[in-house]
């Protein structure tokens, strides 16, 4: 049986909490580990035209492994790699307002709290995971080329965590196929977002009982 149904099968917790200040408490030990381009270093992934193409080596190194282990004809599509601090910045204060929008009546703690959940907050000790080069934002394509149903009969946010009740069959064997390749090639995923996987974070290192992460904040390449 696959982990991902072993672990939706499970009745106990399913993922592990990622809050502020656990992320906080981790040391970060920098690697050093260069940036590779996506495009280059894992040809059998599709890259997604909208996004920076760029993942520390190890990290691209494990996206192709996980690759390798999907079933014959089915691709990893990356949508999100990494994310400069500004860019994470820009998204973030525009879901605040967002959110602050549809409930003004919320206090201040409230908002970043709601934010926090799906958004990481780009002010604090643990950079995003994005920002580090260290997470990836996948989804899964078919041997016909087409994006594998994730979500139905869900929609939107409600469709999010990684175990949501609901889902169809069809969801749920394709989550299955995507979660079995990123965990098995080293990543850990994220509970409350089922594309995010990431490894040498400081999320990595909460979620795997680590007291040190790898990856710290870095820049794109000129």
């Amino acid at each position: 049986m696959s982990l991902y149904r072993r672990v939706a099968e499970n009745g106990g917790p399913k993922g592990v909490p990622e809050p502020i200040g656990a992320l906080n408490r981790i040391r970060l030990e920098e690697c050093g580990e260069a940036l590779v381009d996506l495009r280059r270093h894992c040809p059998g992934v599709r890259v997604s035209r909208k996004c920076l193409p760029f993942l520390r080596a190890g990290v691209a190194d494990r996206l192709n492994h996980a690759q390798a282990l999907l079933p014959p004809g089915y691709r990893l599509w990356v949508r999100t790699a990494l994310r400069t601090l500004a860019m994470q910045r820009e998204m973030y204060e525009r879901n605040f307002a967002r959110i602050r929008d549809e409930h003004p009546t919320w206090s201040y703690a409230a908002l970043r709290r709601a934010t926090n959940r799906f958004f990481a907050p780009p002010d604090q000790k643990a950079p995003p995971g994005h920002c580090t080069g260290a997470a990836v934002d996948v989804h899964l394509l078919t041997p016909g080329g087409h994006p594998a149903e994730l979500r139905a009969p869900l929609q939107g946010w409600d469709a999010a965590p990684t175990w949501v009740p609901g889902l169809g069959p069809a969801a749920c064997r394709n989550r299955a196929i995507l979660y079995d390749a990123m965990v098995g090639a080293g990543f850990s995923n994220c509970r409350d977002e089922f594309w995010h996987y990431s490894y040498g974070d400081a999320a990595w290192a909460v979620r795997t009982g680590q007291q040190v992460c790898l990856y710290g904040l870095c820049d794109p390449p000129r």
